[in-house]
């Protein structure tokens, strides 16, 4: 029986230092700052693609409003308003 005792010591003993190492808290300290850097990896890809959306977003805005504003020079010409025509075209000329 002598030698199943000092196995269960062992293990005990293992299991022990096994517990006084996950609490360690320079160990508990230093895994925190790596998920956090993680993290923040993850966050700045995340902002960057928000930001090229964006980007992509202001494109789009800015092409429906250029479509909006030829469709009503061609709309005020059918119409017979070249002078409202010119206005519609003169609106998108500084920003293109």
């Amino acid at each position: 029986m002598g030698w199943i005792d000092r196995i269960w010591r062992a293990i005990r003993a293992n299991i022990n230092s096994l517990v006084a190492e996950a609490q360690d808290p320079e160990k508990v300290l230093s895994q925190i700052v790596r998920n956090m850097q993680e993290d923040l990896i993850l966050l700045r890809q995340a902002v960057a693609q928000a930001i090229a959306t964006q980007k992509r977003v202001e494109r789009k805005c800015l092409q429906a409003e250029t479509t909006a504003d030829r469709a009503r020079a061609q709309a005020a010409l059918v119409q017979g308003d070249e002078m409202l025509a010119r206005q519609a075209l003169a609106r998108r000329q500084p920003g293109e």
